[in-house]
């Protein structure tokens, strides 16, 4: 079974133009993403999937393969797809890393990937991390998710899920009380689903929620979640940016 992570990294996001290139730490964020991928231990091999040449000349610097893809693609997953159909014949797990996340484990890519692998009735694999503080359990900028005891998806919010206003004082205040699950935006998808999934429309319940997940569950696919220990920090604004370059390196 062949596994590859893929980095989408687009030059004109939104919020951040140009956010893949600035510099954290002496290297272009991207390159740091680049680097902990490479160094998970499952995954055969890493591409950087980009729309914009200064973004490829800093991953050929850093040793890093690049497939340059459509300035078109509307989602990090279509441009995955892109390459996919270009480079992915003999692949069979394809893992969206995002590129704004500098910081990932790379045992967290790792636990995704054998999720999956063990999970042969899941189309895809994601990974969650215990919410230890009511703001982050109340913020809509942290997706929270919901599984069965077995790790089954079974719903993404941003609203704060599941509801605790049935439990106790007592109950919200014990020692390691934890809120919910937060969703880490890293996939793991058997290839097929990949390219079924960016062929789909929009389905009603990810435009409500703005999650791309629920366009899967909306058309039955399963989703194995796996928890982990370590969250990942997510670049969106400069002032993120800010804050992470005033941050130690971390150690894992």
């Amino acid at each position: 079974m062949k596994v590859v992570g893929v980095i989408p990294a687009r030059f004109g996001s939104v919020r951040f133009p140009g956010k893949a290139l600035y510099p954290l730490h002496g290297k272009p964020l991207v390159v740091h993403t680049l680097d902990r991928a490479r160094a998970a231990l499952k995954l055969d091999e890493v591409y950087v999937a980009t729309d914009h040449d200064d973004i490829a000349e800093a991953i050929r610097d850093a040793g890093g393969d690049v497939v340059m893809t459509s300035p078109a693609c509307a989602t990090g997953s279509d441009r995955i797809a892109e390459v996919v159909r270009a480079r992915g014949a003999d692949w069979d797990i394809v893992v969206n890393i995002q590129g704004d996340e500098p910081y990932i484990d790379p045992a967290v890519i790792d636990a995704v990937v054998k999720a999956l692998i063990d999970s042969t009735d899941c189309g895809v694999s994601t990974a969650m991390v215990a919410i230890r503080r009511h703001d982050d359990f109340e913020s809509p900028h942290n997706v929270k998710a919901v599984a069965t005891p077995d790790g089954r998806a079974l719903y993404f919010s941003r609203s704060p899920i599941p509801s605790p206003a049935r439990l106790t004082d007592e109950e919200l205040n014990a020692p390691n009380f934890f809120w919910g699950m937060k969703h880490l935006g890293l996939y793991a998808f058997r290839k097929e689903i990949l390219l079924q999934y960016t062929n789909w429309t929009q389905t009603p319940l990810e435009q409500r929620e703005r999650l791309e997940q629920l366009r899967l569950m909306e058309h039955g696919v399963k989703i194995r979640l796996v928890e982990v220990e370590h969250d990942s920090i997510g670049v969106d604004t400069p002032e993120e940016l800010e804050r992470l370059i005033k941050t130690p390196k971390p150690l894992h």
